[in-house]
């Protein structure tokens, strides 16, 4: 009998172990973004005359940043009748610049500040950004963005809105 218990132990440690090996595993095999690549992709918020807001990047030579965040957003103030493709514009985009990425494929970066000033109409808009997310794949990020703006303008106008968080996906076809 006591020679069953030892062959039972055998084997369950060997068991676990191999369960432990195959967690490490996949730990090492974290999905890193491919390095110099540029990604594209939505947000999740519903188009806006037919166009939905585009979010793009590119992951730097070592594959440590994610270099020029940016992503659509028409902004939670309404300013008016929306008419064309409300991306096409400056305001329409919104510059996050460098986020870090760590060696687990997870990227975050807080407290971006944005401003758009529209001299024409006296107005000025500050957008301030968190991102947060992470390569599922070493081609498909995922995430969500959480931003809040300040609405600035003539004769002493102001309106603030957020924090709204939208989910984003992007993606890059090269190999």
């Amino acid at each position: 009998m006591h020679r069953n218990l030892t062959s039972r132990s055998r084997t369950l440690i060997a068991v676990l172990a191999t369960a432990l090996g195959l967690l490490l595993a996949t730990a090492a095999l974290a999905a890193l973004p491919l390095a110099g690549k540029t990604y594209s992709g939505h947000t999740a918020a519903p188009a806006v005359n037919g166009f939905r807001g585009p979010v793009t990047f590119t992951v730097s030579g070592d594959g440590s940043s994610l270099l020029l965040f940016q992503y659509g957003n028409i902004g939670c103030i309404p300013g008016g009748t929306i008419t064309g493709n409300p991306y096409a514009i400056t305001s329409g985009i919104i510059k996050v610049g460098t986020i870090p990425v760590s060696a687990t494929g997870h990227f975050s970066v807080t407290g971006v500040k944005f401003t758009y000033a529209n001299t024409k109409a006296g107005t000025k808009t500050v957008t301030t950004t968190a991102v947060a997310g992470k390569f599922k794949t070493a081609k498909t990020a995922t995430g969500t963005f959480t931003f809040t703006q300040h609405l600035t303008g003539v004769g002493g106008f102001s309106k603030s809105c957020g924090p709204l968080t939208m989910k984003f996906t992007a993606k890059t076809n090269s190999q």
